[in-house]
Formats: structure tokens, C-alpha cells, sequence
């Protein structure tokens, strides 16, 4: 006799459940699943006349639809439970209470089950319904993202009929382009054209990637210019600390071991013309009062000249930072003050008495400052018209005899080939009313960078002289008269490839009075900076030696009728002709805030701001005028 299999009802079942220890693995949960839900089914189908009675049909469903934990039970069902699957089956199958009608005299039970997932097993009941509505469900997900719910699967889920519309290259299942694709159909129609779609995210994709290659060689277009502006800068600050700070000084020895020039070149140097004084006529001396400059025509010699640009080339070469002002390539302020060679070579009579005579009222005269500026073909160094004043730490209420330069180049320069100096004749007597015919004029400029009107820019071009020099001459003008770079012409480049090498010497009478801060808006010059330097208010001869009755050897500025000698200049200049850092750091910082922050940053403001209104109503720049004098 057959053996029958014994039967449990749910509630046993659920009583069972608890004893479980531990879970069968994945594969046989999907086995016992599989079985579950077979025996279900026929159970179902064979038991499907059978009547439960209302109560125990509540109690049942209850009891299925309060299942916690997964549990495998290998089992028939009863007739008692069939007539609680099926309702629960038909139910999870067709989605809608609806389609089930309830049976005479029961109370209708309405049971939802979420999708099933394959790692976990329920009872037999519960995983044929949610096996089946997994199945049955599947084509209306609107879910472009299958694995949503982040559980690991054993077996890759088929995709729903509109996701599969999106799957271009039929592999079943959805790539990165293909899910962003589908993500866009919201209303899960398929009614956007997917290849297009595909085609179109990819094609972003694509781009993004040639915006970062883009991105890319900017920065590696861009780097030399920035690694250039960070050195450029750099080497600014390095080369402006040597120099004011450091007090590096040159000597003889120094030029002569680096072979730079011999000894023979050095005395020759100290000694322009074998001491001989220059032939001034009153030709001379009556064009530079009336004109405000003069050229002396073959004041060195051709060696000289040769000797002369081979100490100012090392000059720059050894101290000199880029230039952040102007156009010029390089440039070394208070050059004479680095190097006892130019300082000598300056300090011999026959430039002090020329001066004396043809520019300073036969007063003594006193060395300044001084600067090299190097110019590249094609481009004009400063080509505003300005003065020199602002670089002269001197009262600006005095006549134009308290002060005057000397400047040399290195190359030939003309009207025609350019390259030098543009002057406007009679402008040294624009500044003020000291002087006998002087008025102050509408067209002075004030500061190298003010803008000056239209007709006064005529009026300077039309009425400008560009003299004709030889590094040989050299010319004199007074510190209030009007110049400005002329551009060399590109046909006729320099000869040197680094550019003309332009030397300035500015110089002071006995008479003047030394204040610190020239103009308002402008940095003073680092000389006014150095220790042991004048008070305000004082002549440039005041600063005697008590015990010889004589000038001070550590005075700043040097009278040019006493040549120094160079132990002297050696032991003091260190000390006396240099700033300490935290003055250095003090003159930086104000310069900058004088330059770019009181004028050009409050000017620019000030232009937008009165531009817009049409009117004068903002007033806040720096005004570019000389400070009170002293």
C-alpha cells in the first residue's frame, strides 16, 4: 500500500519556520522554490471546488501575508489551504481584485505581494505567487534600471518591452548610454527614437572628452607664459634686494677676472681724454637755456665708448631685473652705486666742469642716481612724453639750473632710423614760474601716465626733435624738459640682439633741496630710501665732515669734482648706500600702493563711473602733482 505524504497546514508550516538555523544556499532556494510552486499549483487546481469556511479563510491569509523570514519546506498542500492559495495566486497574478469574485458568504481579502527575489525562500505559496507576479509584472516596469534594488542575482532579469526598445545592441541588457537613453523616457512609451538618442549621448560623451584634451593643451599652451611671469617676477624681486639691500658692488678686480675689460681700459675710463676738459662753446650753453638740451658732439672717444658698453652690458647682465613698467627689456637703477668703475668714471673733471658750466649756474655737481635701460628693436621703451623730475629727490619750486642729466647710447639713432630720445625744445621752462620766462603749460605732464589731450599730442609730435647721436656723443637736458623712446625702425635693427643700451646720469646742484617723496602718485626713488642719507629740507653739500671740515665720505650723494677712491667706495658704500629689509619691504609695499592702487586702480574706477553718468561724479584717483616742498 502506497505510503501517502503527511500534510501540514500553513500553521505549522509557520511554526517550523522558527527551527530553521541556517539558509539553504542559492542554488537550492531556487530548487526548492521551483518545487514549492509546482505543488502548489497542482494542489490548486486539484482541490479547486473545494470550500473553506469564511474563518479559516481569514485566519490563512493572514497568516500567509505575515510572512517575515524566508523558509524551504518540502510539502503537499491540504484542502483546507487550498482554498487560501488560489485566491491569494489569482490576486498577485492579474494585479486587480477585481477579476476575482467573491464567493457567497466570505469576506473579500485584497493581498499584495512586492516582486520576489530569487536569494530568498518563502513558503510554497509565497513564492509561486511572487514568482508569478515577478513574471506577469515585468512588462509594465517602467524601471530602466532592472538592478535597482542593488540584490545580487543569480540570473540576469529580462528587460521590460520598453527598455528593450533601448537595447541597440540587442546583448539584453542596458549599457551606460543605453540607460541614460532610457532614463529620458519618462513616460515609458518608447516614443523617442533610441538610436538617435544613443547616438546623441555618446556624441556628448565623445565631446566632453575633447573639452578636457582642450582644457589640456591650453594649459600646456599657457604654462610658458605663466612659469615666464612667475620667474619674470621673481627675478624682479631677487635682482631689486640685491640691489637695495644686498649693496653688491663691482670693482676693478671684478671686471678684469672676468675678463670683461683690461686695466688699460678701466684708467682710460677714469681718465676721459687723457684729462683733458671738453671744447664748450657759447653755441653750447645758448641752446641748452633756450631749448632745455644739447648734444655734445664726440665727448668719448671711440675705445671709450667701446670700454664704456662693455662694464654697462655686464652691468645689466649681473644686476639688472626686467623691466614691469615699461617696455624696456631691462633695467638697472642706481647703477653707479653698484660698480666703482662707473662711479669714478663719472667723478672727473671733465664732466663735472662741463656741467657746471653749461647747465648748473656754475654750481657744483652732485651724482644723483642713475639707471640703464635696454630698448629691443621695433619697440619704444616709454613712448608717453614725461619728465624726469619725479626720479630727482628734490624740490619742484626751483629753477631748471638745480638739475640735469647726461645720457649715452650705445647705438647710432636718429629722426630716421630711431631709436633714441624725442625732446620738445623750450619745455624745461613749462614746469613752473621760477625761472624768467617760465609759466606753467597746459600740456606738461605731470606723470608718466596721464593721458594727455589730442591737440597737446599734436602739438608735442609736430613740434618734437629727435636728435642725431653716435655712442661716441652724448646729450644734456634739464630735468623739467619734455621726452620721450622713439621706436627703432624694424628695417634697421640694432646691432646688438638684446637692444640699444641707454645710460642716464641725473644730477643735482649744491643748492638742491633734498625731500623724499617727489610726487604724490608716484614711488620716490630708491636712493632716498638708503641710510644715512639727508633730512628733509637739507642742501645736497650739507653733509660735512666735523673732524676734516670736508664732504663726508659715506654721504649718499657724491659731489663730481672729487673722484673717490675705490677703498673708500668699497668700505662705506655697503653701509651707507643701501636699505635695510624692513625698509625695502616698507618702499615695495607703498610703491604699489602709490602706483597701482591710489592712481591706476581709483583712475579706472573713476573713468568707468563718470563715463556711465556723463558726468564729474566720482573723484578718488591719486592726482598726479609733486608732494609740498620742504
Amino acid at each position: 500500500m502506497a505510503i501517502k505524504p503527511k500534510k501540514l497546514s500553513l500553521s505549522k508550516i509557520l511554526k517550523n519556520k522558527k527551527k530553521q538555523s541556517s539558509f539553504p544556499t542559492t542554488g537550492q532556494q531556487k530548487r526548492d522554490s521551483d518545487t514549492s510552486r509546482s505543488t502548489a499549483e497542482a494542489a490548486v487546481n486539484a482541490n479547486d471546488n473545494d470550500a473553506t469556511p469564511p474563518s479559516q479563510l481569514k485566519l490563512n491569509a493572514a497568516a500567509a501575508t505575515t510572512v517575515e523570514e524566508p523558509q524551504v519546506v518540502s510539502t503537499s498542500v491540504t484542502r483546507e489551504d487550498n482554498a487560501v492559495l488560489k485566491p491569494i495566486i489569482r490576486a498577485t497574478s492579474n494585479g486587480d481584485e477585481s477579476s476575482t469574485p467573491p464567493r457567497p458568504g466570505s469576506t473579500r481579502r485584497s493581498v499584495h505581494f512586492s516582486p520576489a527575489v530569487v536569494n530568498f525562500s518563502f513558503t510554497a505559496a509565497a513564492a509561486a505567487a511572487s514568482e508569478e507576479t515577478t513574471l506577469n509584472n515585468n512588462d509594465n516596469n517602467d524601471d530602466p534600471f532592472p538592478d535597482h534594488q542593488g540584490l545580487k542575482t543569480t540570473s540576469r532579469r529580462k528587460l521590460s518591452v520598453c527598455s528593450s526598445k533601448y537595447d541597440i545592441d540587442g546583448d539584453g541588457q542596458l549599457d551606460k548610454f543605453e540607460q541614460l537613453a532610457r532614463s529620458l523616457d519618462s513616460n515609458g512609451r518608447g516614443s523617442i527614437d533610441p538610436i538617435t538618442v544613443v547616438k546623441l549621448l555618446k556624441e556628448q560623451d565623445k565631446l566632453k572628452k575633447q573639452q578636457w584634451l582642450l582644457l589640456f593643451g591650453n594649459i600646456i599652451q599657457w604654462l610658458p607664459l605663466i612659469v615666464g611671469a612667475v620667474y619674470t617676477f621673481f627675478k624682479f624681486t631677487e635682482r631689486q634686494y640685491q640691489q637695495n639691500v644686498g649693496g653688491k658692488i663691482l670693482t676693478s678686480m671684478d671686471y678684469i677676472k672676468e675678463g670683461i675689460v683690461t686695466s688699460e681700459e678701466i684708467e682710460s675710463l677714469w681718465e676721459l681724454s687723457r684729462g683733458r676738459a671738453y671744447p664748450l662753446t657759447n653755441e653750447h650753453k645758448r641752446d641748452y637755456l633756450r631749448d632745455g638740451f644739447v648734444v655734445l658732439p664726440n665727448f668719448l672717444t671711440g675705445e671709450e665708448s667701446q670700454a664704456l658698453d662693455k662694464v654697462v652690458t655686464h652691468n645689466l647682465n649681473e644686476m639688472a631685473f626686467p623691466d614691469l613698467l615699461t617696455k624696456c627689456s631691462r633695467k638697472f637703477h642706481g647703477e653707479h652705486y653698484h660698480s666703482t668703475v662707473t662711479h669714478r668714471f663719472w667723478q672727473q673733471p671733465r664732466i663735472a666742469d662741463m656741467l657746471s658750466t653749461l647747465a648748473l649756474d656754475e654750481d657744483t655737481a652732485y651724482m644723483v642716481t642713475s639707471e640703464i635701460l635696454e630698448m629691443p628693436s621695433g619697440v619704444a621703451c616709454i613712448p608717453q612724453w614725461h619728465w624726469d623730475f619725479l626720479t630727482f629727490p628734490q624740490n619742484y619750486n626751483a629753477s631748471f639750473t638745480t638739475g640735469t642729466q647726461i645720457w649715452w647710447s650705445s647705438e647710432e639713432v636718429d629722426g630716421n632710423v630711431g631709436g633714441g630720445l624725442a625732446f620738445l625744445p623750450g619745455s624745461h621752462k613749462w614746469a613752473n614760474e621760477v625761472d624768467d620766462g617760465a609759466a606753467l603749460h597746459p600740456c606738461f605732464a605731470m606723470n608718466l601716465f596721464d593721458k594727455m589731450s589730442a591737440d597737446c599730442t599734436q602739438l608735442l609730435d609736430r613740434e618734437m626733435v629727435v636728435p642725431k647721436l653716435s655712442p661716441t656723443d652724448i646729450v644734456v637736458f634739464s630735468r623739467f624738459t619734455l621726452h620721450r623712446s622713439v621706436a627703432r625702425n624694424p628695417s634697421v635693427p640694432f646691432k646688438s640682439p638684446t637692444g640699444r643700451r641707454g645710460y642716464t646720469l641725473r644730477v643735482g646742484s649744491a643748492r638742491s633741496i633734498f625731500k623724499q617723496d617727489t610726487m604724490q602718485c608716484f614711488p620716490s626713488h630708491p636712493s632716498s630710501q638708503f641710510g644715512r642719507q639727508l633730512k628733509q629740507g637739507q642742501r645736497y653739500d650739507s653733509v660735512i665732515d666735523p673732524e676734516t671740515g670736508l664732504h663726508h665720505s659715506q654721504a649718499i650723494y657724491r659731489p663730481m669734482n672729487e673722484q673717490d677712491s675705490e677703498e673708500c667706495l668699497i668700505r662705506d658704500g655697503k653701509g651707507a648706500r643701501s636699505m635695510s629689509t624692513t625698509t625695502f619691504l616698507h618702499y615695495s609695499a607703498q610703491s604699489i600702493i602709490r602706483q597701482k592702487i591710489k592712481w591706476k586702480l581709483a583712475k579706472s574706477v573713476e573713468d568707468v563711473v563718470n563715463t556711465v553718468a556723463q558726468r564729474k561724479l566720482l573723484d578718488i584717483s591719486c592726482k598726479a602733482v609733486p608732494t609740498p616742498d620742504v
